[in-house]
């Protein structure tokens, strides 16, 4: 069968070779009518006999005598080329096999099966993978980490990889091992000067400073162990934005979040209503850390108990503290970010939100810990704030307390 050669396509990146070799072109000239056929597939796709081809062109001719592989998939096309390139005619170069072999293996194909297209021993198919082995084997391991955290049991991690239970342990006992984990920012006193958020933190509405959140992690659990395997477990009822995550992950410490209406589906935030209880794989908590949405800003937040009114917000934090302290280890620890406020911001009713959390919660059998001041930024506050504050003689309120309660 013939074919037109200006019919023919080639398309570099479903060939295997990298440059024309002009001696075996003219050695193929001299011999051009008693040359085997070209083969392309049924889309007239060239998959082997590049240099007939430029030997036809060459000398001139206009058709080619061709066969036809079956098929138009643009892997199978690729296979068939390096196999027909690998064992006939002009074969691959060692420096094309070389550069093959981790396409091949990027492509899903096993070593064993690289070793057959490219015509190489194993010892150079391992040889020529190695790096691509090392990545693939350093992304699976992230990811086994990664799973750790998100609070996966050893065994659920086991069986998606289809390891054993000892190897899984292993590589999270490695990742961890001789490290230190401290925060960047470490606050020595029990005043904080973390006004603003992080410049790469995702802006959402009521969100804490990272350094907080670190800051807190890193006092009140425990640092990571591999002797027994043992991280603490942090867990945030109102997950926002996802920020415990990055300081559990920069900590080395497990973590499980929850809102009532997540909006990130890139991270593993589940649907759950703190008023409602834990799930039980909440359980075993070591420390709650827990933002609350405050009465006063109902438009930023969906509506319930905690925005209705400061009398509701306070019903609210008490629920939340007896459902929190089902899931508490003993001696675990809760840290609540309150903010004393007016009514209004240059008016109303001083509202002491800390001092009445703190006596519900040692209603409910909590002992308070620490509080810690972390005042608000006042570049919050804008020129027309601060007049108005200077005009009424009242003064702007920066509070933001910390307190950290134990079970």
């Amino acid at each position: 069968m013939k074919v037109k050669i200006e019919e023919i396509q080639f398309v570099k990146e479903l060939y295997p070779r990298f440059e024309l070799d002009n001696y075996t072109v003219n050695q193929y000239r001299q011999s051009i009518d008693q040359l085997p056929p070209i083969l392309i597939s049924k889309n007239n796709i060239l998959i082997d006999g590049y240099h007939r081809i430029q030997a036809h062109k060459l000398e001139e001719r206009n058709e080619i005598d061709v066969e036809v592989f079956d098929s138009e998939d643009e892997r199978e096309i690729l296979l068939e080329a390096i196999r027909r390139n690998s064992t006939h005619g002009k074969q691959l170069a060692i420096e094309e096999k070389r550069k093959l072999a981790p396409r091949l293996y990027f492509m899903g194909i096993s070593l064993v099966d690289v070793q057959d297209i490219l015509a190489i021993g194993k010892t150079k198919a391992y040889e020529w993978t190695q790096n691509l082995r090392d990545k693939e084997t350093d992304e699976q391991n992230a990811e086994i980490i990664e799973l750790y955290l998100q609070c996966c049991t050893l065994e659920e991690i086991a069986e998606k990889f289809e390891k054993t239970h000892p190897t899984i342990s292993t590589i999270v006992k490695k990742s961890i091992d001789g490290k230190t984990y401290i925060p960047s920012n470490l606050e020595l006193y029990n005043v904080w000067s973390v006004g603003r958020l992080d410049p790469d933190q995702l802006k959402y509405p009521g969100q804490t400073p990272l350094s907080i959140v670190e800051n807190l992690i890193y006092y009140y659990t425990e640092p990571p162990q591999t002797d027994p395997l043992k991280l603490a477990k942090v867990l945030d009822p109102m997950a926002g934005s996802g920020i415990v995550r990055d300081a559990c992950r920069n900590l080395m410490r497990r973590y499980l979040m929850y809102d009532i209406k997540p909006l990130r589906e890139d991270i593993p935030i589940q649907q759950n209503d703190i008023l409602e209880g834990f799930p039980d794989k909440a359980k075993g908590t070591d420390f709650v850390y827990f933002d609350p949405p405050y009465f006063n800003l109902m438009s930023e937040y969906p509506d319930n108990d905690f925005t209705k009114d400061y009398e509701s917000f306070l019903g609210a934090m008490r629920t939340s503290l007896e459902n929190i302290g089902t899931i508490l280890k003993i001696n675990g620890k809760v840290a609540l970010i309150l903010k004393p406020m007016n009514v209004d911001m240059l008016g109303g009713n001083w509202l002491d939100m800390t001092f009445d959390c703190i006596t519900i919660a040692k209603e409910l059998r909590y002992k308070l810990i620490k509080r810690i001041c972390a005042p608000l930024s006042s570049q919050q506050f804008r020129a027309h704030d601060i007049s108005r504050s200077k005009d009424g003689k009242v003064m702007l309120n920066t509070l933001r307390d910390i307190v950290v309660l134990e079970k």
